[in-house]
């Protein structure tokens, strides 16, 4: 069985409480039909563009974290769009934190100090329309095209590390050919298409509506149907000699392990460190697991 068929079988019925979802997200999922079917081009169109816009959360108390930077400025990714980036330890960074999707910056605060407590300059960034950096949408070539900027930058950063969907995106910068000596990998997807069967899910869309948002997302990256896998994390990794360590709950029920099973798997020379009853976001606020991470990483 191949690797992406592995990863959809394991998801099964996508029964974990992200895809059952609160009071808003089962609204949303009504409004959704019903308005496929009174306004079925309206609604298309609104889905495309709301599958690319990530929610941001307005007066977060742990962005209060981000006024210990040392340094925090901004970058210029690509005409109207600046990026705000921030530095901890100094001002040569040589490690890179790449957020999740809907994520940030802050939610790396308890990494960020293990790391600078290990003597460490470390770079963290607000991709596309996340934090406190402008856009509306944002999408996978965005948090790579800001890992490669940000890399020619400072040329003295030697490690990436990325949580979640920030996984995949350090993953794919590394395949287009990112100088660094290792790469971390937290709680992250490691199939490409398989962020859009769990969005799916979530969602609950019916067939018409994931037919029509599958074309829209074909036609952004630019891929065919057959090219699923271009940006999947185990596909074309053949020539990377960089080693990875790779941390994932067994309890992570949006992103599940297999996910970083099959990467490690694939690639040529990774690591795989389990942990138990933390999740897909209690992972990145434990201090004891993150150190386990470190030691592994930085052997």
């Amino acid at each position: 069985m191949e690797y992406r068929d592995r990863i959809s079988l394991s998801y099964k019925q996508y029964d974990g409480p992200e895809f059952k979802g609160g009071l808003t997200l089962k609204c949303f999922r009504n409004f959704v039909r019903v308005a496929e079917v009174i306004l079925p081009t309206y609604t298309k169109k609104m889905m495309g563009d709301l599958i690319f816009k990530p929610r941001v959360k307005k007066n977060d108390p742990k962005d209060q974290f981000l006024k210990t930077a040392d340094v925090t400025d901004t970058f210029t990714l690509k005409p109207g769009i600046d990026c705000k980036y921030y530095i901890w330890g100094g001002k040569q960074p040589d490690v890179i934190l790449v957020h999740g999707w809907e994520s940030k910056s802050s939610h790396f605060s308890t990494l960020i100090k293990l790391l600078v407590e290990k003597n460490h300059c470390v770079l963290a960034f607000d991709s596309v329309a996340h934090g406190q950096s402008e856009g509306k949408q944002s999408d996978l070539l965005d948090f790579v095209g800001c890992i490669q900027q940000l890399h020619q930058k400072f040329n003295s950063i030697g490690s990436i590390i990325g949580y979640s969907f920030g996984g995949l995106a350090a993953v794919n910068a590394v395949k287009s050919g990112l100088p660094v000596q290792r790469i971390g990998i937290i709680s992250a997807p490691s199939s490409f298409y398989g962020i859009f069967e769990k969005l799916s899910a979530q969602l609950n869309l019916s067939e018409a509506m994931k037919c029509h948002l599958s074309e829209v997302v074909l036609n952004r990256y630019g891929i065919c149907d057959s090219s699923w896998d271009t940006y999947s994390g185990y596909a074309n990794i053949e020539h990377i000699s960089i080693p990875l360590v790779a941390i994932h709950d067994n309890h992570d029920t949006y992103v599940k392990k297999i996910e970083s099973e099959v990467l490690v798997d694939a690639w040529p020379e990774a690591s795989l460190i389990e942990t138990n009853n933390l999740g897909h976001r209690g992972i990145i606020r434990s201090a004891e697991s993150l150190a386990v991470f470190y030691h592994k990483l930085y052997a």
